[in-house]
């Protein structure tokens, strides 16, 4: 059998890959499952013939290239070879093509995608998902990838920064420290954009809102001094003089506070002086378009993706056909919210620890492993081998030959792992896939990866959290 190839992918990346049929029988419906072969991580075939998901970093590398094998003949195959089959609603029809994808490592090595998610009220909540999923203005069979989630879009949320290298979550909060925090953005008109593929096919249209940013074009920061005080409000009171500042500035005297300002380029920009980005590169196929309207990224909220042909009806209807007003929406973002993260690495989990009481011989073993060799277990600091695991338990238990001695510590934690030159290598319960293992430089990562997405919420609500300044005069009471 022949194999298509259908094209490169690069690591990080949505996949817009579509696998397709004919038939010779009339009126034949098909539908396409994965039958044998590997897909590249993080694909699966959709029943339609969409190939979808995120490509995951999981082709193999050791030492960025620079370790051979065999003199070089050894190589590490990158291109995935699988089989789909086609099978017709009554049966009576069925074949399989098989297919081939190369994948080629991104610029980005674990990249993510940052966003602002909405957190409207319950009623704007289901105002919106009413409009996202109006049949009448969208109607089913013009929705592109609807079981597809990178294009679902019931959740309100717009794209923030995009290939941006995954940190762990506290080394990306701690370069959050003056510009990300509390801000809100206006809703603007329905607009219409296209994706389109490097021969100018569209592969799918989008219906969005444009968003606006109240405080677009403000400097990074401003300096507050006596000579640019805000309007201050005076009341004087029998017990007090209280002073009033708007915006809640604080109020100098005789020094100068710095207030920095939560314009999103601001904010992008803050993040990407202390994080590698390749911004470009990983934007949506529809800010990469040529006039579609503009190319390169906008600050926008989609609404419906759509199949090629489809947007422009749909974008009448909403004009003219509804009554829903996107105005309406409050965009208040008090985080942000990645769409890839690390995961949990085993050799940096906290020891668990328990007291033995000299007749309890089961204790919880919050690690998933498998052999005992993958534990360290200690009483009082001294090893000990005496006890069996229990893997197969809903929470792992390992179990003593023995129970410890009263006000004994007992000390269950992961074998470490260990990786570099001239040191054995020890692998332990290792899954060489996408479920969250990394090779970075010299050391080696078991990550317990979900799905969670992580979220990044902002260390201050206003411009003003972070000013300390406080008058010296008792009876200067400041409110706000």
């Amino acid at each position: 059998m022949a194999v298509y190839d259908l094209g490169t992918i690069t690591t990080g990346k949505v996949s817009l890959f579509k696998v397709s049929a004919t038939s010779s029988v009339d009126n034949v419906v098909l539908s396409y499952a994965y039958k044998n072969g590997k897909l590249p991580p993080g694909l699966s075939v959709n029943p339609d013939g969409e190939i979808i998901g995120t490509c995951g970093d999981a082709t193999f590398e050791m030492d960025n290239g620079e370790t051979t094998f065999d003199q070089t003949t050894f190589t590490i195959d990158k291109k995935y070879t699988f089989t789909v089959e086609a099978n017709g609603q009554f049966g009576n029809v069925s074949g399989t093509q098989q297919y081939s994808i190369d994948v080629v490592k991104g610029p980005i090595k674990n990249a993510t995608n940052i966003y602002g998610t909405l957190r409207p009220d319950n009623q704007s909540l289901d105002d919106w998902q009413a409009l996202v999923l109006n049949t009448k203005v969208f109607v089913n069979d013009t929705i592109y990838r609807a079981n597809d989630e990178n294009f679902n879009t019931t959740i309100p949320k717009f794209l923030f920064l995009s290939g941006v290298e995954l940190k762990l979550t506290s080394t990306i909060l701690s370069l959050m420290k003056y510009n990300n925090y509390n801000f809100k953005l206006s809703v603007g008109d329905f607009e219409l954009a296209y994706a389109k593929d490097t021969a100018g096919n569209v592969i799918y249209e989008i219906v969005y809102c444009v968003l606006t940013d109240p405080n677009q074009g403000a400097n990074d920061s401003k300096i507050l001094s006596l000579v640019d005080l805000p309007a201050l409000t005076v009341q004087i009171k029998s017990d007090s003089l209280e002073i009033i500042a708007d915006e809640s500035f604080p109020l100098p005297n005789k020094t100068q506070d710095k207030l920095f300002s939560n314009d999103i380029i601001n904010m992008q920009n803050e993040l990407k002086d202390g994080l590698t980005i390749n911004n470009f590169d990983y934007l949506p196929s529809w800010m990469k378009t040529p006039a579609s309207p503009v190319r390169g990224w906008r600050l926008a909220l989609p609404i419906r993706y759509l199949k090629p042909g489809e947007g422009e009806q749909a974008l009448y209807r909403l004009k003219n056909e509804i009554t829903y007003d996107p105005k309406q929406l409050n965009v208040t973002i008090d985080r942000w919210v990645m769409d890839n993260n690390l995961g949990t690495t085993f050799d940096t989990v906290s020891d668990v620890t328990y007291t033995g009481d000299g007749s309890s011989t089961v204790f919880t073993n919050v690690y998933n492993v498998t052999a005992k060799n993958h534990l360290i277990v200690t009483i009082d600091g001294l090893g000990t081998t005496a006890y069996t695991l229990n893997a197969s338990a809903t929470t792992p238990q390992i179990t003593f030959d023995s129970a410890p001695a009263d006000g004994t510590s007992v000390v269950i934690k992961m074998q470490n792992t260990t990786f570099g030159n001239l040191v054995d290598t020890t692998f332990t319960s290792t899954t060489f896939d996408s479920d969250g293992t990394r090779f970075i430089g010299e050391a080696v990562f078991f990550d317990t990866k979900d799905n969670n997405q992580q979220q990044l919420y902002f260390t201050k609500s206003s411009v003003t959290d972070n000013i300390t300044h406080i008058s010296k005069h008792r009876e200067l009471v400041r409110t706000v």
